[in-house]
């Protein structure tokens, strides 16, 4: 009988018409979203515990029957990591003939890499096409798309959402701000779907030439201060919207409703847990593919720290839950201005530059509108500053010239803080020194993960 749920589910409800899908959503009750889950769930183990050698291998040795697997409790502390993905080769998660592949950037020396299917592309890609009416978008809309499309999955997910509504759209890719102002401006686009920290730059531009009727603004890639997403509604007079996502859920694990107040989640494709809650109910954020066949990944943890938001929001989505804002990371990859980051960078960049002692952190903040790292450099006894400020200028652009092309872009700055030896560990050297720090959100108070 469950195994008939999904399939009866989609037939009668959700289907493949978007103004369908929008129209009975208020209709669908969470429960009946809970037990198509659960049936999915299932399926998606028995799956992978037979097709992944990774999975298969796993279960063996921790004792699980992927036949007894009912909820994810069932597999006790058993999760799927970054770490795994990066140990492991890519076929060792694959189940299924793979016809599209995307890759992170930037966040350790061996980027993951998941799979997919056409398939599984435009499902997904029809999930955000949903949340995009939600927002107002229809056919007759003009939509830009100024995301990165190198190796990343953003924008191709984005492609299959606006062809799944039919609007006129253009890709712009990710160009200059000031090219892309110069060159768009006559094509009467009204729906602008951006990078987050390239928008800022593009805002300043038009902030001083003048701006153009916009219906709405859809931003992504990593969180907005709220007062940076006041500063740009107030230049544009439209709404600024953010989506949320990962590499590993194809970009499309949340979007933001009219209310601006959390993400809500793709529940069709995704089943979603908190792991380890504090009192104030955050903790990190857990994801089960539902419906992929190719790469499916069973509770994977996103590193990121969040919670589900119950409060109501208004909006016809209420059926799919909410998550708040991601309020931190778990670890030291952080999202911002320069792209992904982590230790891994500063210290390819930073090795064995003359005059540089061993203890350095980057600290991300936002002063302003702009993401801004703050290099903490301590300096040997004859260490030169502008010697090495140059010297770290030069490697940036030869080592990472995509952080680097951030950079003259304007999608943050770099200020260099040099400091003598030991400053960065007042309480000894045992001390254990974070590399990489956000100072850009309040944490919530006590969050443990």
């Amino acid at each position: 009988m469950f195994e008939a749920v999904p399939t009866l589910l989609e037939t009668l409800v959700f289907g493949r018409s978007i103004e369908r899908r929008y129209k009975f959503a208020p209709l669908i009750k969470p429960g009946l979203v809970r037990r198509v889950q659960q049936a999915e769930f299932q399926d998606t183990v028995r799956w992978a515990g037979q097709r992944s050698s990774f999975y298969r291998e796993r279960f063996q040795a921790l004792g699980i029957d992927p036949r007894g697997v009912r909820r994810p409790a069932d597999l006790g502390d058993f999760y799927t990591t970054s770490a795994d993905l990066r140990a492991r080769e890519t076929e060792d998660f694959v189940c299924a003939t793979a016809q599209a592949g995307f890759e992170t950037t930037g966040t350790t020396a061996r980027n993951k890499r998941v799979y997919f299917s056409n398939e599984e592309i435009r499902d997904i890609g029809f999930e955000g096409a949903v949340g995009l009416w939600n927002l107002g978008l229809r056919p007759e809309d003009r939509v830009v798309d100024a995301f990165d499309y190198a190796f990343w999955n953003a924008g191709i997910t984005l492609l299959y959402s606006l062809n799944a509504i039919g609007c006129f759209h253009v890709i712009a890719s990710k160009l200059p701000p000031e090219d892309f102002y110069e060159r768009v401006k006559d094509y009467r686009f009204n729906v602008l779907i951006v990078d987050t920290a390239w928008l800022v730059s593009l805002t300043e531009i038009a902030e001083q030439r003048g701006v153009w009727p916009v219906k709405f603004i859809m931003a992504g890639s990593e969180n907005m201060a709220e007062a940076t997403r006041q500063w740009i509604e107030k230049v544009w007079r439209a709404k600024v919207y953010q989506a949320y996502g990962q590499t590993e859920s194809l970009g499309a694990t949340g979007v933001e409703c009219p209310a601006q107040n959390g993400y809500h989640l793709n529940e069709v494709n995704f089943q979603f847990e908190i792991l380890n809650p504090n009192a104030e109910g955050y903790g990190e954020l857990v994801f089960t593919t539902l419906t992929r066949r190719v790469m499916p990944l069973i509770r994977y943890r996103s590193n990121d720290i969040t919670r589900f938001a119950d409060e109501p929001c208004g909006c016809r989505l209420s059926c799919m839950r909410r998550i708040g804002k991601i309020v931190g990371r778990g670890d030291e990859i952080i999202s911002c201005g320069m792209g992904m980051i982590s230790p891994w960078i500063f210290e390819t960049w930073f090795g064995g530059a003359a005059g540089l002692a061993d203890d350095w952190q980057v600290a991300v903040t936002q002063p302003g509108p702009r993401d801004v790292l703050e290099l903490r450099l301590e300096l040997q006894a004859n260490g030169d500053p502008e010697a090495l400020r140059t010297e770290l200028m030069q490697r940036l652009e030869t080592q990472f010239p995509y952080y680097h092309k951030n950079l003259k872009m304007g999608l943050y700055e770099l200020r260099f803080r040099f400091l003598p030896r030991g400053e960065l560990r007042p309480s000894g050297p045992r001390r254990k020194l974070r590399r990489v720090v956000d100072e850009r959100l309040p944490v919530g108070a006590g969050v443990q993960v």
